[in-house]
């Protein structure tokens, strides 16, 4: 599926960098350079503790993937859920393709580059989890009545399923079918024991 870039215009606010410290200087700039406020963080453990101490001081979160492990990305998942005001940009992607793909699946907004932050059209997490019905519970199955007397037969038996004087076809193939058992363990114990017919 291809992603269409498309390059952001509004007012910025105030962000949350995340990265190491040898890499959030260049990301950092292009933010003062949009008009962004910045705090940092150095590790995506001390930005969601930040973010859960102020979520409404800020309005982007803004994630080096240079400094992201690939165990670490779910972290993208649980902002948008948590709060779904902060957008989440990605930068310092090069050589991260997998990551990269991981956080734009579970609702990144989009890349921070030279040129800008430019967010990426695709369907949020949310749309994606809506659109899929909702799975249905198997269908409960009768029980099995066995309060019927079982008489066994001395012929021998044509088919792998066990005749039982008391009962027709149809009730043998509906046992058989909802898989449930046609002999009680006794009956089977009784039937296992009992002597071979003679021809």
């Amino acid at each position: 599926m291809s992603r269409v870039k498309l390059p952001v215009t509004r007012a910025a606010g105030q962000a949350l960098l995340m990265g190491s410290d040898s890499s959030r200087s260049e990301p950092l700039n292009l933010l003062c350079a949009l008009g962004f406020q910045c705090r940092q963080a150095a590790d995506p453990y001390a930005a969601m503790t930040e973010l859960a101490r102020r979520p409404r001081d800020y309005d982007a979160l803004v994630l080096s993937l240079h400094s992201l492990y690939q165990e670490e990305v779910p972290l993208v998942a649980t902002v948008k859920r948590q709060f779904p005001h902060i957008e989440i940009w990605l930068t310092q992607t090069d050589g991260r393709a997998a990551t990269l793909a991981e956080a734009m699946r579970l609702g990144a907004d989009g890349l921070l580059t030279e040129d800008g932050l430019h967010r990426t059209a695709a369907p949020r997490p949310q749309e994606a989890l809506s659109s899929v019905s909702p799975v249905s519970p198997p269908p409960r199955r009768a029980p099995l009545n066995l309060s019927r007397p079982a008489t066994y037969t001395s012929a021998p038996l044509a088919s792998t399923v066990p005749i039982l004087d008391g009962y027709s076809d149809t009730d043998r193939y509906h046992d058989v079918q909802n898989g449930e058992p046609v002999l009680t363990a006794e009956e089977l114990h009784a039937l296992l024991h009992e002597p071979p017919a003679t021809p």
